[in-house]
């Protein structure tokens, strides 16, 4: 049985570490509940886990047995955890490698992956096939290659693999393991949580977090999430996971079990198991408001919290992992879910799991949005799988590659904006595809901020660098009719966005990147990126102005005069719709029109320090703070 906290297990002596048992493998029912539990990396090759008797000691019970065989050169197997781990060690384990010579590693992920590779552990005899009892201690855990710096925070680890990697020609395995064991400098601190009250009144308050802290006994600190049953659906659904907010559906009464809570307090969070009954009575509930009203209502008064998932959606446990993390360090569960179609074979086959967490989120009453990082559209629904990222060079843009960094020649836009050309039918296609997501939203009610063809101003992706509604704003323009007019589609918030980029980018005196285009047939003309308002689809055609800050020069006043001239102008509320770095509080102030302001991903970490991040969090909007939001199209 794994556990989170460590309650419920016997403290050590005062002088020695605090141990926790993480897994035993005795606690599952059958392989299914385990193989459930321990879910397969879809990119690797693949692989079973199975309950074995322990090879380990007659009586240790139950073992996790996987067989895997390798694919993209690994195979590999996970599971999501509630980690406050400070003071961590250490990690004991058993293990049998009934394969030895291939690369076994184990995996602590905090938003971010964390390996330590067996074969670099000392102690551990990689050509053996004899049970080993290992330690790792916790410095050999390190950043996944190729993903960045940083190290682990134990304190805030959403999941644990095992993962194999191959080595020369092997063809796949077996691996034993059993009694993951944490070692840590003391038992980890859980506050005391109590309801004094029972019976609880919702007068006027939309959600259950909210009540929940109006009701707490908690000397310092806060709920930030709980998990819950409800006798009455109708009134307030339940939330087997960890739940931000928990709308209230309608005035009533309703039973309310909780099963955890997450606490933030004294600037760690804390996931504090609990079986409280309470009885909660819901009356005079707020009417849901429409999403662009909101954020008009907070424009020059408030910030929306946000985070953008860049990882992956092949196991929907893990699809708001950047947002547990911020919840985890920063007490704040994000109120805006950006996510993504993109393309490839880590993404492609993965957008029903993206779509199911972008309807997961808005039932949880969050604001969600999405993006297209899509391949060029010469390219068929099916080849979207074999599409990629690519790199910015002429080299690799300029012949049209299955790219998002990619580019089309002048008569290939034309015939992509001509009707009935064999360009023009194939990227209705895959506009049919994107619809047919789409519409599963709007069957559910979700009200979805669709961010096509962003930073349209850029001329790097094959979407953009082309001024007028012949170019970028004019293919902006028939995705949205298609949509709309061809699709029936009517739950969306259409979000127009550009880059702040230099007042020379586009030109090529002043962005070496233009040259490609030099003297190219059907290459771009010139043009001005800064003149923002040349790539407007037209007041009619967006709900929502965004601009994205990556530029050094950073939250300059031009760009926001320019935002709020057009934003003014446009009746529209104007948000940043992607940055690395977050702006200052003396910046805010300066720009307080900025409804939200969405960081990019897991490398947000890696541009801001902490205290920065914390600063950002704990003055912007939470998710527990948004009211509720009606359908649109309803």
């Amino acid at each position: 049985m794994l556990l989170s906290t460590g309650l419920g297990i016997p403290a050590q002596a005062k002088d020695q570490p605090y141990r926790m048992t993480l897994d035993d493998f005795s606690g599952y029912a059958d392989d299914v509940t385990l193989a459930s539990t321990y879910a397969p990396n879809p990119n690797g090759g693949p692989n079973t886990a199975s309950l074995v008797d322990s090879p380990f000691g007659d009586d240790l019970g139950k073992a996790m047995s996987v067989s895997y065989s390798f694919a993209n050169g690994y195979s590999g197997r996970s599971r999501v955890v509630e980690g406050y781990w400070p003071g961590l060690q250490a990690i004991n384990l058993w293990i049998q490698n009934g394969t030895p010579g291939q690369d076994v590693l184990l995996q602590l992920n905090d938003g971010a992956s964390h390996e330590a590779h067996l074969n670099e552990v000392a102690g551990f005899d990689e050509t053996s096939t004899a049970p080993q009892h290992i330690t790792i201690p916790v410095a050999e855990f390190k950043r996944k290659t190729g993903t960045g710096t940083g190290t682990l925070d134990p304190a805030g680890t959403t999941s644990v693999a095992l993962y194999v990697n191959q080595v020369d020609r092997g063809s796949g395995g077996t691996i034993v393991l059993d009694e993951l064991e944490l070692v840590l400098a003391d038992k980890p601190y859980v506050p005391s949580v109590s309801f004094p009250r029972k019976k609880l009144h919702a007068d006027g308050a939309s959600n259950l977090i909210t009540l929940l802290n109006s009701a707490v006994e908690l000397p310092r600190g806060r709920i930030v999430q709980a998990a819950w049953t409800s006798s009455k659906d109708d009134v307030l659904a339940d939330a087997s996971r960890l739940s931000p907010k928990g709308d209230f559906r309608k005035n009533g009464s309703t039973e309310v079990r909780l099963s955890g809570l997450k606490i933030f307090q004294d600037g760690r969070s804390y996931t504090v198991p609990t079986d409280t009954r309470l009885r909660v009575n819901v009356q005079h509930l707020p009417r849901a408001v429409d999403v662009v009203d909101y954020l008009n209502s907070i424009s020059g008064k408030g910030t929306l919290s946000a985070m953008h998932h860049d990882q992956s959606y092949s196991n929907p446990a893990m699809a708001d992992v950047l947002h547990q993390r911020v919840a985890n360090e920063f007490g704040v569960y994000p109120a805006f879910y950006g996510a993504d179609f993109l393309t490839g074979q880590r993404t492609v086959p993965f957008r029903q799991n993206m779509i199911n967490e972008v309807n997961r989120q808005w039932a949880n009453g969050n604001l969600v949005q999405i993006m297209f990082h899509v391949s060029p559209p010469q390219y068929s629904v099916a080849e979207e799988i074999e599409g990629d990222w690519g790199g910015d060079s002429a080299g690799e843009t300029m012949t049209g590659p299955n790219r998002i960094y990619s580019f089309l020649y002048e008569d290939q836009w034309k015939q992509l904006m001509t009707d009935g050309t064999p360009l023009n039918l194939n990227w209705k296609s895959r506009m049919d595809e994107y619809a047919r997501y789409l519409q599963q939203l709007e069957d559910a009610g979700v009200t979805v901020m669709l961010r096509p063809f962003h930073e349209m101003n850029q001329h790097v992706f094959w979407w953009g660098g082309r001024p007028g509604l012949k170019g970028s704003a004019g293919l902006y323009r028939m995705f949205h009719d298609y949509l709309e007019k061809e699709k029936g589609l009517s739950n969306i918030v259409w979000v127009w966005n550009v880059q702040d980029l230099p007042v020379d980018y586009g030109w090529t005196a002043g962005d070496p990147k233009f040259d490609r285009y030099e003297g190219v047939a059907g290459g771009l003309s010139e043009y001005d990126a800064d003149t923002w308002d040349s790539f407007n689809p037209g007041k009619g055609y967006y709900d929502v102005l965004s601009v994205d800050f990556y530029d050094p020069e950073g939250y300059v006043q031009r760009h926001y005069d320019q935002a709020k001239r057009i934003a003014d102008r446009d009746g529209k509320p104007m948000i940043i719709g992607e940055t690395f770095v977050f702006p200052s509080q003396p910046e805010f102030a300066a720009q307080p029109d900025w409804a939200l302001a969405m960081p990019w991903g897991i490398r947000t970490w890696n541009y801001n320090t902490k205290e920065a991040m914390a600063t950002f969090y704990e003055n912007s909007i939470p998710s527990s703070q948004l009211p509720r939001f009606k359908s649109r199209g309803r």
